[in-house]
């Protein structure tokens, strides 16, 4: 089945073939270390391929391990390409297929186990696969090491939440929210009020972002046709962090032209950050609102995938999901939540 694939930017646009033998209405999501921190997002979702892409112009390649070797668009940063060693298959990121694309009946989801918590797959109601290791390479990868900040005294350190991506390249951490927190300026976000609805202003100034005594920071998924076309992927999970509490590894204010970090300006005014050596996204912002900022959950390196001691989910909306190009899988995903919310209420 010929599909056509497309990023962000523009700079890939080419046509690949599905794979016949597969069922692709079965979407499997794979949420181990690697993929998380590869990528940037909870989980890493992709079709095979029927044989190799025509071309890989415009594209890094990043080895992630002995097994396996990604390909993300050098200029977007969006995962397009996959590559199996053993076997030789490729396969192609599942949010960046613009015809053709399968119909989701079924979730299956792999490797759980290594998110604590669940990850995205408590939002996705699916099947456990029965196979151990990555969705990639069921063959076994290193383990991640847990971060624990240096300098500090062992007090403090639950003060602090590490992230970074699997080339570690892009690094950073963020403190509990402050003073300074409520510092920032926003208007609302499409996760709390839709654009659909009516202008996002907000005159009153409401800290939205602090969540639970202005303890946490509010995070939740994006559908939006561009956070899927700079990631590859479906589904954005987003965590809004005042940048006053967001610091490179050094202890040093966040910058954006640190480590390996590389940006594009998606549109005006509004810039994405990714990792240019693995592709990871990382960070979303704009001229609009500076001062606060998105954070790609799944470089956050918690003990759960969620990162619930510091971060609060939306329960209620998924962020444009009127725009989803998959609506089957969104509904599904919408339905997960709401579930997962009455279930905690």
């Amino acid at each position: 089945m010929a599909s056509s694939v497309a990023c962000l930017c523009g700079s890939i646009d080419l046509t690949v073939q599905l794979d016949t033998a597969t069922d692709h209405t079965k979407l499997q999501l794979c949420h181990c270390q690697q993929c998380r921190r590869n990528v940037g997002q909870l989980y890493s979702s992709y079709y095979l391929l029927q044989c190799k892409p025509p071309t890989f112009k415009g594209l890094q390649e990043y080895q992630q391990s002995n097994h396996i070797t990604r390909f993300f668009c050098e200029t977007c940063g969006a995962h397009v390409f996959a590559h199996l060693k053993s076997g030789g298959r490729f396969l192609v990121a599942s949010g960046l297929l613009v015809t053709q694309i399968p119909s989701v009946r079924e979730i299956e989801h792999w490797k759980t186990s290594d998110t604590g918590d669940g990850g995205l797959s408590a939002y996705l109601p699916g099947s456990e696969s029965t196979i151990a290791g990555c969705r990639l390479d069921a063959s076994k990868l290193p383990e991640s090491s847990h971060w624990e900040p240096t300098n500090l005294q062992s007090e403090a350190k639950e003060q602090y939440l590490h992230a970074n991506c699997l080339c570690g390249g892009v690094d950073f951490y963020i403190t509990k929210p402050d003073a300074s927190s409520s510092q920032a300026t926003s208007p609302w976000a499409d996760l709390l009020v839709p654009y659909y609805s009516g202008s996002g202003a907000n005159p009153d100034d409401v800290k939205w972002w602090l969540r639970d005594g202005d303890t946490k920071y509010l995070a939740g998924t994006c559908v939006c046709n561009t956070c899927r076309l700079s990631s590859g992927f479906p589904i954005q999970t987003w965590a809004f962090v005042p940048r006053s509490n967001i610091f490179n590894a050094d202890g040093s204010p966040l910058k954006f032209n640190q480590g390996t970090l590389r940006r594009h300006n998606s549109s005006p005014g509004v810039y994405r950050e990714f990792c240019g050596c693995c592709g990871a996204t990382a960070f979303w912002h704009c001229d609009e609102r500076p001062t606060l900022i998105d954070v790609s959950v799944g470089i956050l390196q918690e003990k759960g995938a969620r990162a619930e001691d510091w971060l609060d989910w939306a329960p209620s909306r998924v962020s444009f999901a009127e725009m989803a190009v998959q609506s089957d899988l969104i509904q599904l995903l919408e339905e997960g939540v709401k579930i997962f919310s009455d279930k905690r209420t």
